[in-house]
């Protein structure tokens, strides 16, 4: 790398961690492999395979190598940077500095100052991101787990719900050809006296009373709801 010549593309490059990081910073701080290699105390193999990306980093070598170079141990990790317009005013004045004046020691140093404070806003903003995904996912397995109970209690209660609404609804129209109406209340106790062995009722004991009456009373209103119809078509076809 030129070190009196860093242009605005390669720098930027440099800062969003476009192509092999590991090379990218070592030439940027005009380190040879060898040099590098030494100073991170890995071999010169292991980090030309890293650079190559023949092998990926591990743990011990990231550490080694984030340390030899100065910088923060995550430059070097798969997170994926990005520049706000401040970022790029920051980096041309940077340039735009060196220009007329060279001093690539205190320029490297300006962009890793700038490098540094663009990761600390992009780690609020992984951060966010993790907390937000974290909120859905937490979200979503309430509303599965909320759709898990339902289905379970539809399981478990619609069998008899069906069956206690079929034998309320031939009660209830015996009732209503009589000219009768037939009351919730009384089907319920009338259902336990007669009719409770003939398929387990799923309430809990204690409750069984006040469970049926609720169940017949919803049965009530959509028995009349249908008479109401039938009553209605009725009348259109005799019209």
């Amino acid at each position: 790398m030129d070190n009196n010549n860093l242009s605005f593309e390669l720098a930027k490059c440099l800062i969003l961690d476009k192509g092999n990081k590991v090379q990218n910073l070592r030439m940027f701080k005009g380190l040879t492999l060898k040099e590098l290699a030494q100073s991170a105390n890995i071999s010169e193999e292991s980090l030309k395979s890293i650079e190559c990306q023949k092998i990926e980093l591990i743990d011990t070598d990231l550490t080694k190598i984030a340390k030899a170079l100065n910088i923060d141990e995550e430059l070097l990790l798969d997170s994926s940077m990005s520049m706000d317009n401040q970022d790029i005013y920051w980096l041309n004045n940077i340039l735009q500095n060196h220009k007329t004046e060279i001093n690539f020691l205190q320029m490297q140093t300006q962009i890793m100052n700038l490098i540094n404070i663009i990761l600390h806003k992009n780690r609020e903003q992984w951060s966010a991101m993790h907390k937000d995904s974290i909120a859905s996912l937490c979200k979503c397995e309430r509303k599965n787990c909320a759709q898990r109970a339902r289905k379970l209690r539809d399981e478990k209660y619609t069998p008899f719900r069906e069956h206690f609404k079929k034998i309320q609804y031939e009660k209830f129209m015996q009732y209503h050809q009589n000219g009768k109406v037939l009351a919730a209340n009384f089907f319920a106790k009338w259902y336990l006296t007669y009719k409770s062995e003939e398929m387990p009722i799923p309430y809990v004991k204690q409750n069984i009373g006040n469970k049926l009456v609720q169940l017949a009373q919803k049965n009530n209103r959509e028995f009349k709801k249908l008479l109401r119809v039938e009553a209605d078509t009725s009348n259109v076809m005799a019209d």
